[in-house]
């Protein structure tokens, strides 16, 4: 999607795990430097605004999230 001319500017929040400081700066061009990376899995940056937060994401496989996305549709989480 940063590949797209002006995508970055259709965006109102921006989720980055473990990205150069070259690319935090193209899609998130915030003050001060970039957030370390973790190795933790899961871990993420997310940006609104002027801010950084980091957050904690599910980790998944495809066949466990394939399940999780039918039981929802099916109403059944």
């Amino acid at each position: 999607m940063a590949s797209l001319p002006g995508a970055r500017e259709q965006l109102a929040t921006v989720i980055l795990a473990r990205v150069s400081v070259g690319t935090w700066q193209r899609l998130a061009p915030i003050d001060g430097p970039a957030p370390k990376s973790s190795t933790h899995p899961g871990r993420v940056h997310v940006v609104q605004d002027d801010d950084a937060h980091p957050a904690q994401v599910p980790l998944m496989t495809d066949a466990e999230a394939a399940d999780w996305l039918t039981a929802t549709a099916a109403g059944q989480i």
